[in-house]
């Protein structure tokens, strides 16, 4: 990356980035659902993760019989800037996590995918310096998949490896 976009990216706040991932979520879970079903789930994740990060308050989205489906219907209070962008990661990667099995195999195979897609490079490479790790998620979906194939992932204890094999 060179200075310029380090420049652009340095003043992009964190309500932002959760604003932009926020409705990049909604816009590929859209695909898979409908619209009224996407912005309920993550109204609904949200509110069940501000158990965990208190700093999700500050995040409203209107009420779905009003909404207009666009980014201007999330809300975000200038106190979410001040909070740790590791904390912010962190709440991010559980909501992607959650988003994902809420949809269950509505989110298919490739929600990681879409959802880098839409959400943009410049915002992918953010999430990633909050510490989410979207290849992680989806290789963490391609390893529980070989379960599927009678396969498991054994761990040496002796080292950093792991091994795939068939399950007896």
């Amino acid at each position: 990356m060179n200075d310029l976009n380090d420049a652009k990216i340095s003043d992009i706040t964190n309500s932002e980035v959760i604003k932009r991932t926020l409705i990049s979520l909604i816009i590929v879970a859209s695909s898979k659902t409908s619209d009224d079903y996407a912005w309920a789930a993550v109204k609904k994740l949200l509110r069940e993760l501000k158990a965990k990060y208190v700093f999700l308050k500050f995040i409203e989205i209107d009420d779905i019989s009003v909404i207009n489906y666009s980014i201007e219907d999330i809300s975000i209070s200038s106190e979410f800037d001040k909070i740790k962008p590791e904390q912010i990661g962190m709440a991010i990667q559980d909501l992607i996590d959650l988003l994902k099995k809420y949809l269950g195999t509505k989110a298919g195979y490739f929600f990681i995918e879409e959802f880098k897609k839409v959400l943009g490079e410049k915002y992918h490479d953010l999430i990633k310096k909050m510490g989410v790790d979207l290849r992680l998620i989806e290789l963490q979906k391609e390893l529980s998949g070989l379960e599927i194939k009678g396969y498991k992932i054994r761990e040496s204890s002796s080292s950093n490896i792991a091994f795939v094999e068939k399950i007896k």
